[in-house]
């Protein structure tokens, strides 16, 4: 999955009607828990976690809850996920629905609990049953990626679906992404638009990259370089590797800004940083003919390398010619050879240059390839 949903601590609970006392004291968990709220608002986590855990003892479900997010991240207590799903269990077999999304996850992440991605399923399923959004959004990552069933994209949209209508950046964002590249559905770009730009009103990332790719393409809105650049700098700031990259290519190019290289380089290094493959193969080839830099066919070499551990075929490619040229790595036709193979099966399409290089090591006449 592009991006899980991230486990936030949260002392504002949907307890149950009926108070649940506590002992000799008499007080309610509701009592317990608004005691607790007061305490982590003034950053005293042991003393607000003393209180949450009291108030567990009393067998309330948002209680035990809140206690599993104060023991997974050490909130008052050490760090223990074995110990948080312990509590998460207790309150997700009461049915309550944050514990059961929780609990799922960690039944596919293992934090804490064997991994078991059937158990994962269940809860997950349990919650969407109580028309949870991020239940729902999990059963539709379960049926996106084949977890514990059969891979189904239409019954992944439709989970999506229900999760987005209910304001989910994470489902709004994935049905985008759908909807683009006609996953589960026919490709629908003015769809796509709308469900990324649902999830760019919320600052989601990725989604805000996506509109700007829109708008810089003219797909599902009328063509835009200024809208593309906007969005592409918000999810740049918000260290999205995608948008960093694509800012660096507007500066390279000149596209909506002056051509600037300081700038090209500062944000296709900010991609590098994160693993883009995209911004390693071109900062690569950057260094290679000295655009912006001083030429380094070592440091293009590495880059190249890289990318291509990643798979980036136009990155194999470039480390087999660099093997074929003997630049910034010991000549070896055979290695050579080797890796220009390696992009051929990953998809590579090579210009008449490139066919040429492959041709010669490959042993072939290139009027016969």
């Amino acid at each position: 999955m592009k991006k899980m949903i991230a486990l936030v601590m949260c002392l504002t609970l949907c307890l149950a009607a009926v108070p649940v006392y506590a002992g000799e004291t008499g007080e309610t968990a509701e009592s317990l828990m608004e005691q607790a709220e007061t305490l982590y608002a003034a950053e005293d986590y042991k003393g607000a976690a003393e209180l949450i855990e009291k108030a567990a003892e009393t067998g309330d479900a948002g209680a035990q809850y809140t206690l599993g997010d104060c023991y997974a991240y050490g909130l008052g207590f050490d760090q223990d996920y074995q110990k948080a799903a312990e509590y998460y269990t207790l309150s997700a077999d009461q049915g309550y629905a944050p514990a059961q999304v929780v609990l799922g996850s960690l039944y596919l992440s293992g934090l804490g609990i064997g991994v078991n991605p059937e158990t994962a399923l269940k809860y997950f399923r349990l919650a969407a049953d109580q028309n949870d959004p991020v239940g729902q959004y999990y059963m539709g990552y379960c049926y996106d990626a084949g977890i514990a069933v059969e891979p189904d994209p239409a019954k992944a949209l439709e989970y999506y679906r229900l999760s987005a209508d209910q304001g989910l950046p994470d489902a709004q964002y994935r049905l985008g992404v759908m909807y683009q590249t006609g996953i589960g559905t026919e490709p629908d770009y003015d769809q796509a638009f709308h469900y990324y730009g649902l999830a760019a009103a919320q600052n989601y990332p990725e989604a805000l990259t996506a509109m700007g790719f829109f708008h810089g393409q003219g797909l599902g809105t009328a063509q835009n370089t200024d809208e593309m650049l906007k969005y592409y700098k918000a999810a740049a700031d918000m260290g999205e590797p995608m948008a960093q990259f694509n800012l660096g290519c507007c500066y390279r190019d000149g596209t909506g800004v002056e051509l600037n290289y300081e700038e090209m380089l500062k944000y296709f290094r900010l991609a590098v940083d994160q693993g883009n493959a995209n911004a390693q193969f071109n900062l690569g080839f950057c260094y290679y003919v000295g655009q912006g830099v001083e030429q380094d066919y070592d440091e293009a070499f590495r880059l190249y390398q890289l990318a291509a551990d990643q798979g980036f075929p136009v990155a194999i490619f470039a480390v087999g010619d660099c093997y074929y040229t003997g630049n910034g790595v010991e000549k070896d036709p055979g290695a050579a050879a080797e890796w220009y193979q390696k992009s051929l099966d990953a998809g590579y399409e090579p210009d008449e240059t490139d066919q040429a290089h492959m041709n010669e090591v490959f042993g072939r006449d290139s009027s016969n390839p």
